[in-house]
C-alpha cells in the first residue's frame, strides 16, 4: 500500500478531497467485504493462506465512507485488516470517520503510509463577524435584535480568546420566535448545513445508547459530531433531556473533546447553541443544575415578537408563497384579501412557526376552492 488516508469530517469535504486527488474510479468497501466472504470465509485455513499470498488482486483505489461502517457486522470491524489485506494489493485507501478499532488496526499495520486529514472548518474573523451581524439584522429572522447582538458578541469573544474549548450559548424563551432559525442562519454563514441534535427525543434507553455509544452501526452523538459540515452545533430543546444526560457535556464543554465506545471527536472550535423554553436564568439553573449552568458562556433571552414584527413575518411569508404562484393564482389570492385579514388579526399569533403553516394552508385552500368552481 502506498497511501492510507484517514479522513475525519463531513461527507462533503471527503468528496472534495477525493476530487482534488483525482480519485474518479474506485472499489467500494462493500465489494471487498463481498469478495472476502466468498474467497476467504468460504474456505479453510489453507485456502486463506493461498489466496492471501499468491492470488492478490491489484486495486488502485478503495474508498470507504462513514456510512459504509453502518452496513456491516461487528465481525467485519474486528477483521478489518484481513478484509483489506487478504486477497488484495491496494495502492490507495481512503477512509472517512473510521471507528476507533478500525483506525487502531490500520495504524498498527500501515503506520508508515498513513496520512491524517480532516475538514477545514470555516472560522470567521472580526470583520466577518461584524458582517454576520449585519446579515442577521437584514435577514430572514425578524426581531430578536438583542439575541443577534449577544450571539455575535459571543462569536467575537471566542475568536479573540481562542481557547481550546467550545463556545456554549443558551437560547431560551417561548417557542416559535426564531431560535432555531437564527442558528440555521449562522451555520449557513459558516459555510454548511447545521448539525442539529434533537434532545426532545432523548427520553428512553435509546438516548443513553446515542450519547454513550452502542453498536458501531447505530447512530451516535460522536459520529454525528464527526460528520458535521460546520462548527455550529444546535442542541434543540436542551431542557427536555433526562437530567442524567447533562453529565456527558462536562468534558465536552471544558476540554473540547468527546469520546464514546466507537469514536473520538475534537469539538474545541465548535459553537454549541442550546435551545430551550426556559422562562429566566433562575429557571435554567434549577433544571440543568449549576455544573452545566456554569459552563454556558452566554444565556440569551428570546422574547415574543411585537405586533409590528409579526406583521413583517406575515408580509415575508406571503411574499415567499407569492413568488411560487402563477399570475392567475396571485390575482385570486389578492382578491381574497387574505393577507389583509392576517394583518388585522396579528395579535392572536405568537408562534411564527405555526403562522407560516396557517398562511400556507389558507392560501392553497383558497386556490383549490377556486379550481373546484372552475371545473364544476
Amino acid at each position: 500500500m502506498e497511501k492510507n488516508v484517514l479522513f475525519k469530517g463531513s461527507k462533503k469535504d471527503f468528496n472534495d478531497l477525493l476530487s482534488n486527488e483525482m480519485v474518479e474510479e474506485y472499489t467500494p468497501f462493500m465489494e471487498l467485504v463481498r469478495q472476502y466472504n466468498e474467497k476467504i470465509r468460504a474456505n479453510d485455513w489453507a485456502a486463506t493462506k493461498e489466496v492471501g499470498q499468491y492470488n492478490k488482486e491489484k486495486i488502485e483505489n478503495v474508498v470507504i465512507y462513514a456510512d459504509d461502517f453502518s452496513s456491516v457486522t461487528s465481525h467485519v470491524i474486528t477483521n478489518f485488516p484481513n478484509i483489506i489485506i487478504l486477497g488484495h494489493d491496494i495502492e490507495n485507501l481512503y477512509i472517512q470517520n473510521a471507528p476507533k478499532r478500525v483506525e487502531y488496526s490500520l495504524r498498527v499495520e500501515f503506520e508508515h503510509v498513513i496520512e491524517d486529514k480532516s475538514s477545514n472548518y470555516y472560522e470567521a474573523s472580526a470583520e466577518e463577524i461584524v458582517k454576520l451581524y449585519e446579515i442577521l439584522n437584514a435577514g430572514e429572522v425578524i426581531g430578536q435584535d438583542d439575541a443577534k447582538k449577544q450571539t455575535c458578541v459571543g462569536l467575537y469573544k471566542s475568536m479573540v480568546l481562542r481557547e481550546k474549548r467550545p463556545l456554549v450559548l443558551l437560547y431560551y424563551g417561548p417557542s416559535g420566535v426564531g431560535k432555531t432559525a437564527l442558528a440555521k442562519n449562522i451555520s449557513e454563514f459558516y459555510h454548511g448545513k447545521l448539525t442539529r441534535i434533537q434532545f426532545s427525543m432523548m427520553q428512553t434507553d435509546e438516548a443513553y445508547k446515542y450519547i454513550f455509544g452502542d453498536e458501531h452501526g447505530k447512530p451516535s452523538l460522536a459520529r454525528d459530531l464527526l460528520s458535521r459540515e460546520t462548527n455550529i452545533i444546535l442542541v434543540d430543546e436542551f431542557d427536555k433531556a433526562t437530567p442524567a444526560l447533562y453529565n456527558v457535556f462536562y468534558q465536552m464543554f471544558d476540554e473540547g473533546e468527546f469520546e464514546d465506545i466507537n469514536y473520538k471527536v475534537d469539538v474545541s472550535n465548535c459553537v454549541f447553541i442550546l435551545t430551550s423554553n426556559f422562562i429566566d436564568e433562575k429557571h435554567v439553573a434549577g433544571v440543568v443544575g449549576f455544573p452545566i449552568f456554569s459552563r454556558i458562556d452566554t444565556k440569551i433571552k428570546f422574547t415574543q415578537l411585537t405586533n409590528d414584527e409579526l406583521r413583517q413575518v406575515i408580509e415575508k411569508n406571503f411574499s415567499g408563497i407569492y413568488e411560487k404562484l402563477s399570475e392567475k393564482d396571485k390575482i385570486i389570492i389578492e382578491n381574497s384579501k387574505l393577507k389583509e385579514k392576517y394583518l388585522e388579526s396579528v395579535e392572536i399569533f405568537k408562534n411564527i412557526r405555526l403562522l407560516d403553516k396557517f398562511i400556507e394552508n389558507d392560501v392553497f385552500n383558497i386556490l383549490f376552492e377556486s379550481k373546484l368552481r372552475e371545473f364544476s
